[in-house]
């Protein structure tokens, strides 16, 4: 089967990326590859990939703007679409990972039953409201999380794939002392903050990581605790990110908004690192209390559940992560869905997972 995956052009598609999307591309291509699906890629030309790749940039655009050389994102995309369009005769489906700037697509007479729309982000009203209008798209989503608000607004083809990463390329780690571990976006959604004044009150250690996206938040909220004990060592590779976490005796990652999933919980449990979390979003389907993890009912609760997940069997967290996230079940997952949409298969599909 000849797939086009549309990814992001804000960051390139790499091990190594800044993105989620862009990561878990990265490593579901090789994924297909194995299973004989040719994948054509579209995504910035400074991705690193096993895929041919297909690009209307040469890089990526968050470096592009920081340079002053690019200013807005939609006229790339806007090119980015229209190769897309012009090279869909030889695919025998487009797998888009950018959300509604392809929804159009499923509406092209010789396009609209062969593109699946992978849904990364959090279903608010647009989405709820837009998908009331087009029922019958594609869609899969990470989350059962995300697919109940889709199925709800009619959605009728609507199937659940979950992320996943290659588990072979996380090192596991049999003990873990009490340093804690916060990888995420410095802002206030991802809940640094959280995890922050859980480790000033434990007295473990903490190491945050990640890019400071809201620097008054920072500067307020994280800025003020740093010491010896609480460091922020600002954003790491996937090297740098795989000995953070299974050093570490827990990673707190306490989001405050509904994640659709959140990568780092998975790739911190491949590690045999236990995972404490708020109980928001989808982190009910991947967090297990009392074999993975545990989950807070309020920001105070994480404090106080910390030294239970210190307890917990790392090898038993390892073994749970491969069994329901490694990369090749999802890759099986998607090339199931992608020949029931090429046979057209699925017409009045019930909405069930696959």
């Amino acid at each position: 089967m000849r797939i086009l995956l549309l990814c992001p052009l804000w960051l390139p598609v790499s091990q190594n990326s800044r993105g989620g999307i862009e990561t878990l591309v990265a490593q579901l291509i090789p994924a297909l590859q194995k299973m004989g699906t040719h994948i054509t890629i579209s995504a910035s030309g400074d991705s690193q990939t096993t895929a041919k790749l297909s690009s209307p940039i040469s890089g990526n655009l968050a470096d592009l703007m920081n340079k002053g050389s690019a200013f807005e994102y939609a006229y790339y995309e806007q090119r980015q679409l229209q190769l897309a369009l012009e090279q869909s005769a030889e695919f025998d489906l487009i797998h888009s990972h950018i959300g509604p700037g392809a929804y159009l697509f499923s509406n092209i007479p010789q396009l609209h039953n062969r593109v699946l729309h992978t849904v990364h982000w959090p279903v608010h009203a647009d989405l709820e409201w837009f998908v009331r209008q087009r029922p019958n798209l594609w869609f899969s989503t990470v989350s059962e999380f995300q697919a109940r608000k889709l199925r709800n607004q009619g959605a009728t083809r609507c199937h659940v794939v979950e992320n996943g990463i290659n588990v072979c390329e996380f090192t596991f780690r049999p003990e873990g002392g009490k340093r804690l571990v916060f990888i995420g976006r410095m802002e206030r959604v991802k809940g640094p903050d959280i995890a922050v004044q859980a480790g000033r009150s434990l007295g473990y250690p903490l190491v945050l990581a990640g890019p400071i996206m809201d620097q008054e938040f920072f500067d307020r909220s994280i800025g003020p605790f740093l010491d010896e004990n609480i460091r922020y060592i600002g954003a790491v590779n996937h090297r740098e990110k795989n000995e953070l976490l299974g050093e570490a005796g827990c990673a707190v990652l306490p989001f405050r908004r509904e994640e659709p999933f959140g990568l780092v919980v998975i790739e911190a449990m491949a590690c045999g690192t236990p995972v404490v979390a708020l109980a928001n979003g989808s982190m009910s389907e991947i967090v297990e209390p009392g074999l993975t993890g545990y989950l807070a009912r309020d920001e105070k609760e994480i404090t106080e559940l910390i030294p239970q997940a210190l307890k917990l069997d790392r090898a038993a967290i390892r073994r749970r992560v491969r069994e329901r996230f490694d990369i090749s079940i999802v890759a099986e997952k998607y090339c199931f869905l992608y020949s029931q949409i090429a046979a057209g298969a699925g017409q009045c599909s019930t909405g069930e997972p696959l």
